[in-house]
């Protein structure tokens, strides 16, 4: 480079720099906060850059995964961890100082917080001044312009305690709603009852004992729930909140005029704060509640212009009443519903995109299956279906009902090695009720594996390490049916596999699809973890059946 070209750079010098503050802070805003913050200390120029951050959201990290030194005895101390390091400070300092930046970053005065998304590992009563000082915060410094606030207590890796699991044998008839045990509802864990809190440095906090208009006793504190402040329920800018595990016990007097997006999760309360609430936002769109206590059992949502409801595992709501003019997407996540659990003011024929997703054993009696054909026929005019069971197909087969619209459809589900024959006879029986069908994703889930505890311990770190659900057996006879499917002849033009296995029924149903689907341009195979042999001998299997050799094929 000669003198003149040097010369030139260095007179240009950094040009993100060069930058006004408020593009730098909208920036930063993308990132979390912390590695705001870290940006923010680049040079001098970016010390009140800061202020600008209109966005503050922060995970609390995974808990330290410790790594124990095997060399100790019992009666000689505790084994020794090699991985502990430093403690790190608490979570919650540095939400807190985050806050603290932007209010005293020097120079302007802050920008309006926009945002603020706050995710904790496990939340302690402990914490509960704090997080009531963020909210707060928060509501101030929105001002006249737009706030959302995601706040989430708790991390879980199942949103209930059920799992899916088949039936042996089929034909067993699932206990009745009534039987079910207390601790098998959805989200809610046996903690000890623990006095209310006291309201921190003066914010107004929902008192459970207060009389806000309902005279219903309110159920009891349990120890590490946070109860939503009273200042959240009159944020005028709040436009989209997701909050919970938490008591909702809000005040006679709601105001939220700007709420567009609500998501609960792991509410608790009377058995009418989730129903004030909502009527108390008139232009709500969006509506998710999630594991919320069996105390709500009724909802109604005529008032409002819903263009979005996901109801997952409030296995207490028995009826749902909603104006469907505007509906667009529903989600759906329990038991096979009664038939009374949902009622549709104004048809479904504008609900384009629907997913089902049936939880726990799997349905086998004729009855609960007609419920839940009953239950489909509710969205006739979908473009876009997802079906969840047990069993792949299971919520399908005889009681599945016609979709004349559907564009795609994923099923998900396990598939036992010896259901080869039922799960093409029940896949068949679903995609003729489809005939324009275009794309058609399989999601195969891992059978359980019920290992006893004693056989756990005699598994060394080895042979966990080297475990994997793969199979392949050459010599097996993967004979299939040829079946006229008019839309696999001639409109389907993408099949997906999802966690391919390679077990008997997985490879037949795989073949059967392919076979028979001379449109098909693009196949797509996830496989299980496991050898690389196996995957390389599943992937030139499938690509062998690919009826049109010029698709486009993808494995992963």
């Amino acid at each position: 480079m000669g003198s003149n070209d040097s010369g030139a750079a260095t007179t240009a010098g950094d040009r993100l720099s060069g930058l006004g503050d408020a593009v730098l802070g909208h920036v930063l805003s993308f990132l979390p906060a912390d590695e705001a913050a870290r940006a923010a200390v680049l040079s001098r120029r970016w010390r009140h850059v800061f202020a600008h951050v209109h966005t503050v959201a922060l995970d609390e990290p995974d808990p330290h995964i410790p790594d124990y030194d095997g060399d100790w005895s019992p009666g000689y101390g505790g084994p020794v961890d090699r991985n502990a390091g430093a403690p790190s400070p608490p979570f919650t300092n540095a939400v807190s100082a985050a806050l603290f930046r932007r209010f005293h970053s020097g120079g302007a005065p802050a920008v309006p917080l926009r945002a603020l998304r706050v995710g904790f590992q496990k939340f302690s009563d402990l914490n509960a001044g704090l997080v009531d000082m963020w909210l707060w915060y928060a509501v101030q410094q929105a001002g006249d312009s737009e706030l959302h606030v995601d706040l989430r207590l708790g991390r879980a890796d199942a949103i209930c305690g059920r799992s899916y699991s088949l039936r042996p044998g089929g034909g067993a008839e699932l206990p009745a709603p009534a039987a079910m045990d207390d601790d098998e509802s959805c989200g809610q864990e046996d903690e000890d009852p623990a006095s209310p809190r006291s309201d921190p440095a003066g914010i107004v906090a929902a008192d459970p004992s207060v009389d806000d208009g309902d005279h219903e006793e309110p159920p009891p504190l349990y120890r590490n729930e946070y109860v939503v402040p009273w200042s959240l329920f009159a944020c005028a800018a709040l436009r989209s909140l997701r909050i919970g595990p938490c008591r909702l016990d809000p005040p006679a007097a709601i105001s939220l005029p700007s709420l567009v997006t609500l998501h609960l999760t792991g509410i608790t309360g009377r058995r009418s704060a989730v129903q004030r609430l909502v009527s108390a936002c008139p232009r709500l769109a969006d509506l998710t509640l999630e594991s919320c206590d069996t105390n709500f059992t009724k909802l109604s949502i005529l008032d409002k212009r819903i263009r979005r409801l996901a109801l997952r595992c409030c296995h207490g709501l028995a009826s749902i009443v909603v104006a469907s003019s505007e509906l667009r997407a529903f989600e759906y996540r329990g038991a096979v519903p009664e038939p009374s659990f949902l009622t549709l003011h104004g048809g479904a024929h504008r609900i384009s995109s629907c997913a089902i997703d049936i939880c726990d054993a799997e349905a086998t009696d004729p009855p609960e299956l007609a419920r839940l054909g009953s239950f489909l026929q509710l969205f006739p005019s979908v473009e876009r279906l997802s079906l969840t069971s047990a069993r792949l197909g299971g919520c399908g087969g005889a009681f599945f009902p016609a979709f004349p619209k559907l564009r795609r459809l994923e099923l998900t589900g396990m598939l036992p090695e010896d259901d080869d024959t039922a799960a093409i006879a029940t896949v068949t029986r679903i995609l003729k009720r489809t005939p324009n069908l275009e794309a058609l994703t399989l999601f195969f889930l891992p059978e359980v594996e019920e290992i006893d505890e004693s056989e756990y311990q005699d598994i060394d770190e080895e042979e966990l390490l080297d475990g994997h659900s793969l199979k392949y057996d050459r010599h097996a006879l993967l004979d299939v049916p040829e079946v006229a499917i008019p839309c696999l002849r001639e409109r389907t033009k993408e099949i997906n596999f999802v966690h391919y296995e390679g077990g008997l029924a997985q490879r037949k149903l795989a073949k059967f699809l392919l076979r028979n689907a001379p449109a098909v341009g693009e196949v797509c195979g996830e496989f299980a973890v496991g050898p690389l042999w196996i995957q390389t001998r599943l992937m030139e299997e499938i690509k062998e059946w690919v009826t049109n050799k010029s698709a486009n094929m993808m494995f992963f």
